[in-house]
């Protein structure tokens, strides 16, 4: 009779090794990386002995290859580099596909990186936030608005529909990299480094602006690296004021970024004051009136009070520039200062808020058709002018629908800071939360007067920070979900 007391077998014995001899195949992937390196030895050749490229283009060709594979399968690095590239859109090698610039060609990888092997794996693309509906929505009207002025054109004339469609796609471009923010940053640390990173591109972009104004003349105004004043002024703007909140919670940082993050705020306020743009100062003073209201009310009072002296300590050329309303005629606008183009007087902007409004007037519903303000004012003032606001801008080209959408984002995204602010228990919590209420403060200000929002340098930057806010968001109501059970089940 067996022993119960045996230890019962449960698993098989192990197999005896094979007697077949084990090959390894790696040395495969030796010879194809061998082969590959040999296929572009050769394309290079190719191209400088019988194409006869010069030796630099062949370079970009390898560089803008690398990036291309490091940008694919490091999306992290990918973002890093489109922080860098944003300021520096005009700087950049023109890649000579139409639409596609520097920025643009490392996000669209990055969106390929972060769409494409979810797919593939069957995972989960996107997570809903507070922000994710009404970025499509408004999206999806620009895209109807396009639509409409292609099809039905708001008076007789041909619309170029090449250009609007460029126009749409670099905004578009600039307010989607949120979902690709918002659904690959995994911790806290990569937000600091993304900061830092952020940071480190403005400063770069700072420096160039600096260097233009030490080399104009006082009465010039400089243009940096993205073309044109009043959008380089409201990008530093939405910048320095991001920058300041952070500055405010650089305890969080290690010493070494912390100091990278002291010099970049530096950096972008004085690149706020060097495009001399009118829009952008009054939008950064209300932008830091946000981080001195959130230090403390004596702070907010103090803020108040040293804007009250400014005419005393203000540098002479932004006194002058405060002080512009209006120029002696339209023609002297009109030929004068060319980075000034798209600046006219005070007496112009409202003869085209009048035309614009007289217009919509007529389909208010839906609007006049997205980007045709510039050939409606040629038609009525001779010259091609923007709406130069954001708000009679959006409401002339999409109507009713069009602004509804609009208010609708950024009250979303006004709710997403103070939703942050509230529930922030961390530095960087309430740091990226203060300064995002800072650059949203800055941002609309700066939009009355001007059509900043849809630039994809400032768009891009803005929606990268909503990103930061509401990942933050998700990850406090992550670790306060498994208190929250604790508790019931006590």
């Amino acid at each position: 009779m067996a022993d119960s007391r045996m230890p019962r077998q449960t698993s098989a014995p192990p197999p005896m090794p094979s007697q077949v001899p084990q090959y390894s195949y790696a040395w495969v992937l030796y010879v194809l990386a061998a082969v590959v390196a040999l296929g572009m030895a050769y394309a290079i050749y190719q191209l400088h002995y019988s194409y006869g490229q010069a030796p630099h283009r062949i370079i970009k060709i390898l560089v803008g290859v690398t990036v291309f594979l490091i940008a694919f399968f490091r999306p992290y690095v990918a973002m890093h580099a489109w922080l860098l590239a944003l300021p520096l859109g005009e700087f950049l090698p023109a890649t000579g596909i139409p639409g596609v610039n520097g920025p643009n060609l490392i996000f669209i990888i990055l969106l390929l990186s972060w769409v494409v092997p979810r797919i593939f794996s069957r995972e989960r693309i996107f997570t809903r936030t507070r922000l994710s509906v009404p970025i499509a929505v408004f999206i999806g009207v620009l895209t109807l608005s396009l639509i409409k002025a292609v099809v039905f054109p708001p008076s007789a004339g041909s619309y170029p529909a090449i250009v609007m469609v460029k126009n749409l796609w670099n905004s578009a471009l600039g307010l989607a990299v949120y979902y690709v923010v918002v659904n690959t940053v995994v911790s806290r640390e990569q937000m600091k480094n993304l900061l830092v990173t952020f940071g480190a591109g403005a400063t770069v972009g700072a420096i160039i602006a600096i260097q233009q104004f030490i080399g104009l003349a006082s009465h010039k105004r400089v243009v940096g690296a993205l073309g044109d004043v009043n959008d380089l002024g409201a990008y530093f703007a939405v910048c320095a004021s991001m920058l300041g909140g952070v500055f405010l919670a650089s305890g969080a940082f290690s010493a070494l970024k912390r100091v990278a993050i002291w010099v970049a705020a530096a950096f972008t306020t004085i690149g706020v004051v060097l495009p001399k743009s009118r829009g952008a100062l009054v939008g950064f003073a209300c932008g830091l009136g946000v981080l001195a209201l959130s230090v403390s009310k004596r702070a907010f009072v103090f803020f108040l009070i040293v804007l009250a002296l400014s005419p005393l300590w203000a540098p002479g050329f932004v006194k002058d520039r405060m002080a512009e309303t209006r120029v002696d005629s339209v023609e002297a606008e009109i030929m004068g200062d060319p980075t000034d183009k798209l600046d006219p007087s005070a007496s112009v902007r409202l003869r085209i808020w009048g035309v614009v409004l007289r217009e919509t007037v007529r389909t208010p519903l839906w609007g006049m058709g997205y980007s045709t303000i510039p050939f409606l004012t040629y038609r009525e003032i001779g010259r091609s002018f923007s709406a130069h606001s954001l708000y009679i801008a959006t409401f002339g080209e999409a109507g009713l629908i069009g602004i509804a959408a609009l208010f609708w984002l950024l009250l979303s995204c006004v709710r997403s800071g103070l939703e942050l602010l509230r529930r922030a228990t961390r530095k960087l919590d309430r740091g990226i939360a203060v300064g995002f209420l800072g650059a949203t403060a800055a941002l609309l200000v700066a939009n009355v007067f001007g059509e900043r929002f849809m630039n994809m340098s400032i768009a891009g930057t803005y929606f990268f920070l909503a990103g930061l806010v509401d990942r933050c968001i998700h990850f406090i109501r992550t670790e306060d979900a498994p208190r929250t059970a604790e508790e019931m089940t006590s």
